[in-house]
């Protein structure tokens, strides 16, 4: 019987989000784990398979839902709450859904990583004051370079010369 690669990675998803929610309640580095490895375990599933109207969006919740979860649980933790701001700025972007070019998409694709390393190490209660503090920077400077295609923020926007 053969497998359903879109099935399985949207099952990833759906246990991506079920960690995502019980960070909260229960901060513990298995559960951020488990939902890491799912992330990178249902991509290359996805692309194997026929698209889905709804793999990517799912796919995408599932990524903000576990990096709130996990920036709730990194604050229960200790963390600054700073660190949540990264998380709920990208509720706001996501109406925008600028289409990232090559060079944004590895931006934003390094800051996630180092996001999610400096919550972890918060979850595990390392000391990690100043990095939490520049890595939640870079990460609110990600998603708001991810508006500026649209027109809603550009921070390096110079006036028009004249014609």
């Amino acid at each position: 019987m053969p497998v359903d690669l879109r099935r399985a990675a949207d099952t990833l998803s759906i246990m991506r989000v079920g960690c995502g929610m019980l960070l909260p309640f229960r901060p513990a580095l298995p559960i951020l784990a488990l939902g890491v490895v799912s992330d990178w375990v249902d991509g290359p599933l996805a692309r194997q398979s026929p698209n889905s109207s709804y793999g990517a969006r799912l796919d995408l919740e599932a990524d903000s839902i576990l990096t709130l979860g996990s920036a709730i649980a990194a604050v229960r933790r200790g963390a600054p709450r700073v660190v949540l701001l990264p998380a709920v700025a990208r509720y706001a972007v996501a109406a925008l859904r600028p289409q990232l070019d090559r060079d944004q998409a590895l931006w934003d694709r390094v800051t996630g990583v180092a996001q999610m390393v400096v919550l972890a190490a918060a979850i595990a209660r390392c000391p990690a004051a100043m990095p939490v503090l520049l890595v939640s920077a870079a990460r609110t400077a990600a998603l708001a370079a991810r508006m500026a295609p649209r027109g809603r923020l550009d921070l390096t926007a110079q006036p028009a010369e004249p014609r």
